[in-house]
């Protein structure tokens, strides 16, 4: 989105949100022209790293992007490929990998690099490490001294000590929810089967069920779950911000709705009105998530968030 249709599209969200203000229901946070403003922009942002992922599926994809000896792995771009080659599973694993160490802002996906194998003959491929998680966690308790990449902002509190909550328990718990369903495709496929092809109901079926993954809370399991409907492996959409798990996107629909991140509106009445606005505007619930939860941050002004 760039030029006359980035500027399209960005009076285009304006006008919904005026009208939407004056015919369903006030949204108090916005009256200030510099608040609006800024919260456009940040629905911008939100729908240009949504159509960006897409965008990146249709490119041609180099072969480095998923050899984690190369400096150029990149776990998301790997897992397309991984889907085009028809390794869907593997596909699944990557997206995984990604989500649970994050981009750092600072060592980028080294870690994901680090944990899919860098080091090793061989690759910690969905094959091997599924067949063997007790052997993946020995092996990241012998060599976790020596990787030096770090955890993105979304999984800053994550460890790869030992321990309840380390990462060889959060694969082993991955591993025993995917193969708890038969295999990723077969739990994809059950869910959007139960959800009578609803994309929506299908992702909450699969949300709730993520709940069985070690240390995967709300951003993880919205994160992983959303990456799946982005790089086409999963029919699913968000069909909630769930922000009664999380802090910004709930300070974010406050200030919305009612001008002030500390009112005392509660959280169901909350999602009714962001699920109202989302339709009106029909951006997406995972675009309404990220604009609310950056743009509470900085109200007045727009700060592009990165971390």
């Amino acid at each position: 989105m760039k030029g006359p249709e980035k500027v399209q599209r960005k009076e285009e969200l304006e006008a919904q949100l005026i009208e939407f203000h004056k015919e369903q229901m006030p949204l108090t946070g916005i009256v200030p022209v510099e608040n609006i403003l800024a919260f456009v922009d940040q629905l911008i942002d939100s729908l240009q790293r949504v159509e960006y992922v897409r965008t990146v599926c249709g490119r041609p994809i180099s072969l480095l992007r998923a050899d984690p000896k190369s400096t150029l792995f990149d776990p998301i771009r790997a897992a397309m490929l991984a889907e085009a080659n028809g390794q869907r599973e593997e596909a699944f694993w990557l997206v995984f990998m990604a989500t649970h160490c994050g981009r750092n802002l600072r060592t980028e996906w080294l870690l994901a690099r680090e944990l899919y194998g860098a080091y090793e003959e061989s690759p910690w491929s969905w094959e091997r490490a599924a067949s063997d998680p007790s052997g993946y966690g020995e092996w990241l308790e012998d060599n976790r001294v020596f990787f030096k990449g770090k955890f993105g902002n979304h999984r800053k509190y994550e460890s790869l000590k030992q321990g309840a909550r380390g990462t060889g328990v959060v694969v082993r718990t991955y591993v025993e929810w995917v193969k708890g369903h038969g295999s990723h495709a077969e739990m994809i496929a059950s869910s959007l089967a139960q959800a009578k092809g609803n994309p929506r109901q299908a992702f909450a079926l699969l949300y709730e069920s993520m709940a069985a993954v070690m240390s995967f809370g709300r951003t993880g399991r919205f994160d992983y779950l959303t990456m799946l409907a982005k790089v086409g492996l999963a029919a699913i959409d968000a069909n909630s911000t769930y922000m009664n798990e999380a802090t910004g996107p709930k300070k974010g629909a406050r200030l919305l709705f009612d001008g002030q991140i500390d009112s005392n509106t509660g959280t169901r009445t909350l999602e009714a009105r962001v699920a109202a606005l989302e339709k009106h505007l029909g951006v997406g619930m995972q675009v309404m998530e990220d604009a609310m939860c950056n743009w509470q941050k900085s109200p007045g002004q727009y700060l592009p968030f990165r971390g």
